[in-house]
């Protein structure tokens, strides 16, 4: 708009989120306890390989605080403006330059900055004047201006992020190693270090179902396969064409730089059920012509191929052609991430195509076809109601066809009255939960913090009853949030 002056743009990153979250509370207050906290905990994390920063919250560094006397600023005819600036200029650290003698290389660094608070006292403002002649100097801890605790005690956060190169798991694992370390300092004895947020064990949780939903996947479409093929050997050479375009798609990812997360994954697993498919037309056309002309199988086999090999072609781009808009169409917030797990699925639909038409039928000729189906079996006539109905589809196409419309137009009465919920990121159940306050305007801090307690008494009363295992609150003058960690997902009743 014309009247906008200033527009900020913002690039999201995975960086930007903490990997780690850890809260720290002890009986005695936290809040002046920089100097141990930054020592113990912050530097030891930010060495940590792959760490970019740690974010150190509810507590800062003690501050040197000039409190002047006015009626001694107006006595001595100090200005306070001008003192002010007399204590910027005055605490400095800067390079002089470099003196080279007798082939030796020298730094020069003047000397400008703070060692005491007497330094400051003794800071000349005008003859006979000095800075502790008119100020009083304290080194106190600066007044926060956000309250924090955790289980009703004195608390404070560290938030660890880490480098965009960096590995989760890997950095996070190096994380928690180092505050395993960290709580046996003895200076740290008596303070409840708590990892409330641990990105790594999320991550193995999704590869950890994702693993298993692909190995029940797997052994059902293997069922399935041989349920409806009859035949051992047949099946196997059909379920050779999953780990083989598995093995190409991880690595096109590899040289296309995707990497092997949730997404790709469940790209991959997606893909699975469709990957037999080819193999599976192909397959069945073979071994038809092995039985129409047993004696040659090379030239039955090559046939076969050729039979249905447009019929593959035509059905693997009309799927994977459904993905390329999410690929190279223009780039919004659900593409980025839906382009994840487009790429496998289309990678590994062209694979399973050249396996089934190269891998599959070199297989195919050198093995005996499967036994015809009798006549009189279950599956024989199982075929003969298929193509009965068949016939009768074929023989009543206006029929087939309004049918065929009914079912395309179905869904449409549900979005328009409301019945299907639209929802693009819907909320999944988790073991956190934030509790919100909604506050009628802004308040002095005690104030906030008395209404903060009352629902944390609460809260503690009924943690048994609740399955709450720890929660941390954090309020300021205009809002304030208790987050509620709920026992572990194995443990919980309800």
């Amino acid at each position: 708009p014309a009247g906008a002056d200033r527009l900020l743009m913002f690039a999201f990153n995975a960086s930007d989120q903490a990997i780690v979250i850890i809260r720290i509370s002890a009986d005695q207050d936290l809040t002046d306890q920089y100097d141990m906290l930054e020592k113990y905990l912050q530097r030891p994390l930010q060495r940590l390989e792959g760490v970019a920063r740690v974010e150190l919250e509810g507590v800062q560094p003690r501050e040197v605080r000039v409190l002047v006397d006015p009626n001694r600023l107006a006595a001595y005819g100090v200005d306070v403006r001008s003192l002010r600036t007399l204590l910027e200029a005055s605490n400095f650290s800067v390079s002089a330059g470099e003196i080279t003698e007798n082939g030796a290389r020298l730094t020069v660094r003047p000397i400008g900055e703070f060692n005491d608070l007497q330094d400051v006292r003794d800071i000349l403002i005008s003859p006979g004047v000095r800075v502790g002649d008119v100020a009083k100097i304290e080194l106190v801890a600066p007044e926060l201006p956000v309250g924090r605790r955790m289980d009703g005690r004195p608390a404070v956060g560290i938030d660890v992020f880490k480098t965009t190169e960096g590995n989760v798991v890997d950095v996070a694992d190096r994380v928690i190693a180092a505050v395993n370390e960290a709580r046996k300092i003895p200076q740290l004895q008596g303070i409840q270090i708590l990892v409330v947020e641990n990105q790594a064990e999320g991550i193995r949780q999704s590869l950890r179902e994702l693993r298993n939903a692909g190995i029940v996947g797997a052994v059902l479409s293997f069922t399935m396969l041989l349920f409806f093929l009859r035949h051992l050997p047949t099946t196997l050479i059909v379920s050779l064409a999953v780990p083989a375009s598995l093995l190409v798609t991880l690595g096109a990812m590899y040289f296309l730089g995707f990497s092997l997360n949730i997404l790709t994954m469940m790209g991959m697993l997606l893909a699975v059920g469709m990957l037999v498919d080819n193999s599976v037309v192909i397959t069945e056309s073979i071994f038809r012509h092995r039985q129409l002309n047993p004696g040659r199988p090379l030239e039955a086999t090559l046939a076969g191929v050729k039979e249905v090999g447009v019929a593959t072609l035509a059905g693997t781009f009309s799927t994977t052609i459904v993905f390329l808009p999410l690929v190279f169409g223009e780039k919004n917030q659900m593409s980025i991430f839906l382009v994840h797990v487009a790429v496998p699925i289309v990678v590994a639909m062209l694979a399973s195509l050249v396996v089934a038409q190269t891998l599959i039928p070199m297989l195919a000729a050198r093995m005996s076809p499967p036994p015809p189906v009798a006549a009189g079996s279950w599956f024989g006539r199982l075929q003969d109601r298929y193509i009965r109905s068949l016939d009768w589809a074929l023989g009543h196409r206006k029929v087939m066809a309004l049918v065929t419309l009914l079912i395309l137009l179905s869904p449409v009465p549900l979005f328009m009255l409301k019945v299907a919920k639209v929802d693009p990121f819907p909320q999944e159940a988790s073991r956190t939960l934030m509790l919100a306050y909604h506050l009628d305007g802004s308040y002095p801090l005690p104030q906030v913090e008395q209404a903060v307690r009352r629902v944390e008494a609460y809260l503690e009363a009924n943690k048994e009853k609740y399955e709450i295992e720890t929660f941390y609150s954090v309020w300021e003058n205009d809002g304030a949030n208790t987050r509620l960690y709920l026992k572990p997902k194995g443990e919980a009743r309800i």
